[in-house]
């Protein structure tokens, strides 16, 4: 008689059952998540499932793919066996795809052993920069080509646009707020509004705890004054922040441009960052790399996560993955891991 795994799963979608295990000790489940597209779905790209076992015992089965209608892939359904605490990473080629214009994409995924089946459905998005160089005067008009990623946060929306060049990464960052606290002169880590985001290549791993070193790229932008500021958190080899860090003189980012506006209450963040001084992403065109964002609101809606509107798993927030600076916003629970699907395109269509 199959043995059948007692099962608790995070996240949205989720039914619970499986079987087709070996003996072993219990654990938080499977967990399934599906990848955000690095290039357009219309390109006929490969997209990817993650599968993680936390069960404490080896799954064997399969792992199906359900795309949005119209799709149709080179196979629906691929055999998997997972050991205990191991994470999967499944490929299903794309052999026709639908771009939509909202950026929205249903998938339901489903992992079967045995007689039972765990279920998850998610909405996923094509996370891409594609080539072209905007001006960074504050105005949107440049940023047409681009394409647009949002989600909500306790009623409010944000929308993050990106753009790549031989020379520069451009960022777009609309965030939807009441009020906008602007970074004072002599800033002592009052509460301000700000966007803090993460750039890893793709393969990087957060270094647990007692490691220590930083594998990622890590800025803040932040209304002045006069504009704008974007500065250095850390950077790859570095003591990465899992404390409070206080800044009296923080070090701006040396070559980038910002502009910080605000019309009908929304906060437009544009930024372009020399790629020099993110070394190790090495544009080009299909190379997919690691981003995220969080987005600080004190006078609203407190800390927004990119992490969690791409699906992480519960298990997959980190103390080690952000620098907390006085002054944002921290919840009690840690925001989710910063390595997240992004890529470089050559152009939206």
């Amino acid at each position: 008689m199959t043995r059948s795994c007692g099962l608790l799963l995070g996240g949205l979608g989720l039914v619970a059952a499986m079987a087709g295990c070996d003996a072993g000790p219990p654990g938080p489940g499977l967990l399934l998540r599906a990848e955000q597209l690095t290039v357009t779905p219309s390109t006929g790209p490969v997209t990817h499932v993650q599968a993680y076992n936390g069960t404490g015992r080896t799954f064997r089965g399969t792992l199906a793919l359900t795309p949005p209608d119209g799709w149709k892939l080179n196979a629906s359904e691929q055999p998997v066996t997972i050991p205990p605490g191991e994470t999967a990473r499944v490929a299903f080629a794309i052999e026709r795809g639908v771009d939509s214009a909202e950026n929205r994409y249903p998938v339901t995924i489903v992992a079967a052993g045995g007689e039972q089946r765990v279920e998850r459905r998610q909405e996923i998005v094509c996370a891409s920069a594609p080539y072209y160089k905007p001006t960074i005067d504050g105005a949107v008009e440049d940023w047409a080509d681009a394409i647009p990623v949002t989600f909500a946060s306790g009623g409010k929306r944000t929308t993050v646009s990106t753009y790549w060049s031989r020379r520069s990464f451009s960022l777009l960052v609309a965030v939807e707020e009441d009020a906008l606290r602007r970074m004072p002169t002599s800033w002592n880590g009052e509460a301000i509004d700000a966007v803090q985001v993460s750039f890893s290549p793709r393969g990087a791993v957060t270094p647990p705890l007692w490691a220590g070193k930083a594998s990622r790229y890590e800025l803040l932008l932040a209304a002045t004054k006069d504009g704008g500021r974007c500065v250095w958190l850390v950077r790859p080899g570095e003591q990465s922040q899992t404390g409070f860090r206080a800044f009296t003189d923080p070090e701006d980012v040396a070559g980038a441009r910002i502009a910080v506006v605000r019309a009908d209450g929304v906060t437009y963040y544009e930024c372009a960052i020399p790629l020099k001084a993110l070394p190790l992403l090495r544009p080009d065109p299909g190379r997919e790399f690691c981003f995220s964002l969080l987005v600080h609101d004190p006078g609203g809606t407190g800390l927004r996560d990119w992490g969690e509107a791409a699906g992480l798993w519960a298990h997959q927030r980190t103390d080690n993955a952000w620098t907390r600076w006085r002054g944002g916003q921290w919840p009690l629970r840690p925001p989710f891991d910063n390595k997240i699907e992004w890529g470089f395109c050559s152009s939206k269509h």
